[in-house]
């Protein structure tokens, strides 16, 4: 870890010590399951976090694996002029990490930034806890931005939380089967814990607050609630008998039952980590299904065709209002509207709201070709023959290579040149805009700041019968072919552009904690870290010991 990273943790761990007890391992409350989160949780996972990664073990290991994913993508994203990456950056670092990783959309990370509401002493929204976490650093950094290491330290408190909240769900879950988390329990007992877990964890809900009445409901109506309820049991079942295989030499032969707690924890911690995984290959089905639509246009799936049913079902019901606030419809040429393909699949009619932290969405295959166009360039800024070379290259899920670039994609990406002395940014909106033409079925199209909104529930979600036969009847397909170049023409290009790091457009600063942290300044004493590493260290050795003696019920892998 770097000597500037070392230094904040210092200040951050001595002035929260005094503040909050340093211990991760705390007791699952039903407050912790809503949308609000203590702030004393959120300080001790980050003390956790900082002290694995300024000492050793496992925090440390953890916090290195997550430097060394997002050192790539570091080393192309836009710096301040102290050689940080600002507010802006540090947001969308984390939102591509991970929506890669685990295929969370995590609150707080999304284009539009954190959440504003107030925060209280006590508790805050999960959606400001990034924007909290990245003020503790921030105010200590002196405006200068995260390094790599702070932001990997961000990133692994986040995923801390996370499973913090898995914990207690499993805890409830436990208790909704009245069996002790003090005890091993057997193979088929564990089944039957991870089957309404998961059930909870897909439909939504508070499994602390429900009877074994309304579990048994939910047993029953399972598959009707969620079709792909089987398939993902198997899964479950597959993730169970994996984690058990890779412990198998662990286990107490003595011991009654065949799964402590811990274990247990371990499984579902693992669930969730590899769970959007699985659910995009339904995301992978429905992108052919709007293949089999799509017009002439590649990429748009005329109305007419989109709302046309099969078999007298309709398998697209989302209204046209919900598709325009969601920026899913393309109403370019107002005689033909569309349905952009890749903008639907990851609209939140799409997504699965599984935690109070993130939904599990339909991942952005955009996101792996930028990786590979970052790790190809190494750099914020590209010239247009560098970027026309790696992407002529750059295959997708329907673009094959090599390919020689249309007349029109290489015109455009002269214009944005041009724009900016010769040099594309690589995470403004334009080159963005570019990429949706030159991979319009995989690269979102982004709308400019402020036209659109992901809100759930804020406008009508399904349209009326009535409403969909009226745009099957209307025939918007054109009745002669167009050539390639005519069809990437005829995708919408707006000149707006807008920058990762720039303050004026969508992805603002967001504020710091001056008022609060004011006094770390004077804190900088080594001997308050080595005392509290020591403190967590102790605890951490207490948390692993049998259950029925620890004080609290909180695992973390």
């Amino acid at each position: 870890m770097s000597s500037p990273a070392v230094a904040i943790a210092v200040v951050i761990i001595a002035a929260l010590s005094g503040v909050t007890e340093a211990n991760a391992f705390r007791r699952a409350t039903p407050a912790a399951l809503g949308e609000r989160v203590r702030v004393e949780d959120v300080e001790a996972s980050l003390l956790s976090e900082l002290a694995g990664a300024v000492g050793h073990g496992a925090g440390e290991t953890k916090v290195s694996k997550i430097a060394a994913d997002l050192r790539t993508m570091y080393a192309a994203l836009p710096k301040n002029e102290a050689g940080g990456l600002g507010h802006a950056a540090v947001r969308y670092a984390l939102h591509r990490y991970f929506v890669k990783k685990h295929g969370w959309f995590v609150k707080g990370l999304d284009p539009a930034g954190a959440a504003r509401n107030t925060t209280s002493g006590v508790e805050m929204l999960k959606a400001r806890v990034p924007e909290y976490i990245e003020g503790l650093f921030e105010v200590r950094l002196g405006g200068r931005g995260l390094g790599l290491e702070e932001l990997a330290i961000l990133a692994a408190t986040l995923e801390h939380l996370v499973h913090d909240e898995a914990i207690q769900r499993l805890q409830s879950a436990y208790q909704a089967f009245s069996l002790p988390t003090t005890d091993r329990i057997s193979g088929d007992e564990l089944a039957k814990v991870i089957d309404v877990y998961m059930m909870v964890y897909i439909i939504g809900g508070d499994i602390a607050t429900m009877d074994q009445n309304q579990v048994r409901v939910i047993q029953k109506d399972i598959v009707e609630m969620y079709p792909g309820w089987s398939d993902t049991q198997v899964w479950l079942r597959d993730m169970q008998g994996s984690v058990a295989y890779n412990h198998r030499g662990e286990r107490n032969p003595f011991a009654a039952g065949e799964l402590d707690f811990y274990r247990s924890a371990q499984i579902v911690e693992e669930i969730g980590e590899r769970y959007g995984g699985f659910q995009d290959l339904e995301c992978r089905n429905l992108k052919r299904g709007l293949m089999d639509r799509e017009g002439e246009i590649p990429g748009r799936v005329p109305l007419s065709e989109f709302y046309k049913s099969r078999d007298g079902n309709f398998l697209f019901t989302e209204s046209v209002q919900y598709l325009r606030q969601s920026g899913a419809l393309d109403e370019s040429d107002e005689k033909k509207p569309s349905v952009i393909m890749t903008n639907y699949l990851t609209s939140p009619s799409n997504c699965l709201t599984t935690s109070s932290f993130y939904s599990v969405c339909c991942l952005d295959e955009c996101e792996g070709l930028m990786e590979k166009l970052e790790s190809e360039i190494g750099a914020p800024t590209a010239t247009p023959n560098q970027i026309s070379g790696t992407v002529a290259a750059l295959p997708s899920d329907t673009v094959e290579v090599p390919r020689v670039l249309s007349a029109p994609l290489i015109r455009r990406l002269d214009e944005i040149a041009d724009r900016h002395e010769g040099h594309i940014p690589l995470h403004g909106r334009l080159f963005a805009q570019w990429m949706h033409h030159a991979y319009p079925r995989e690269c979102p199209y982004p709308h400019v700041a402020g036209t659109t909104s992901q809100q759930d529930g804020a406008w009508t979600e399904v349209a009326s019968e009535e409403e969909m036969l009226m745009y099957t009847k209307v025939t918007t397909l054109d009745t002669f072919s167009l050539s390639e170049d005519a069809k990437l023409e005829a995708l919408p290009w707006a000149t707006d552009e807008e920058l990762l790091d720039d303050q004026n457009h969508i992805l603002r600063a967001a504020p710091t904690y001056r008022t609060l942290f004011a006094f770390l300044g004077n804190l900088l004493l080594v001997g308050a870290l080595l005392s509290v590493i020591y403190s967590l260290a102790r605890d951490s050795k207490a948390a692993l010991l049998p259950v029925h003696n620890a004080k609290h019920g909180k695992y973390s892998v």
